[in-house]
């Protein structure tokens, strides 16, 4: 009898498991959603229950797509934080060079401009730890997983790392 109950019980704990499952939404159109086309950088949220407190954070967005739903998300979670890291610890160095030739007679003058801008962003090694992911939305579109993803990072934390790094470019130089 022992066995009939216990076979019962976890029979009915499967079927209730089967039952939450989450449907990824299909698409037609290529959307994104509004917490990520207006992704935030820095906002202050309350602590819970204490509404007298509050953290402040930052945020960034990622976004990625892949065949694999899981490799979506993977990657939109990895775009996200090398945006933050970025923010934190970006170095943009950039150039431009402009060419003005003329060519030809008095009479038939031929002149081309030629221009190039290079930019190139550095970022250097950057401790992300203690994020959260805040958002997620992914959904399946012509036979691909479109994932959407916002990170944070509290300002405490943030400023720990910098403090981290700052330590560790000293140690460096020396």
């Amino acid at each position: 009898m022992k066995k009939f109950a216990s076979l019962v019980a976890a029979s009915i704990l499967l079927a209730s498991c089967s039952n939450n499952t989450v449907k990824i939404a299909e698409h037609k159109d290529y959307v994104q959603p509004e917490w990520y086309v207006n992704c935030k950088d820095i906002d202050t949220e309350t602590d819970g229950w204490k509404f007298w407190s509050s953290t402040e954070y930052y945020y960034s967005c990622g976004s990625s797509m892949s065949g694999f739903e899981s490799a979506a998300n993977i990657k939109a979670t990895h775009i996200a934080k090398r945006n933050m890291a970025d923010r934190l610890n970006g170095v943009i160095n950039s150039g431009s060079k402009i060419e003005l030739r003329d060519s030809g007679t008095a009479d038939q003058l031929s002149s081309t401009t030629e221009s190039e801008t290079i930019i190139y962003n550095k970022i250097s090694d950057t401790a992300l730890r203690h994020y959260a992911k805040t958002e997620n939305y992914t959904y399946k579109r012509g036979g691909n997983y479109y994932a959407f993803v916002m990170v944070k990072l509290s300002r405490p934390n943030v400023d720990a790392m910098i403090e981290e790094a700052i330590a560790l470019q000293k140690q460096k130089s020396l």
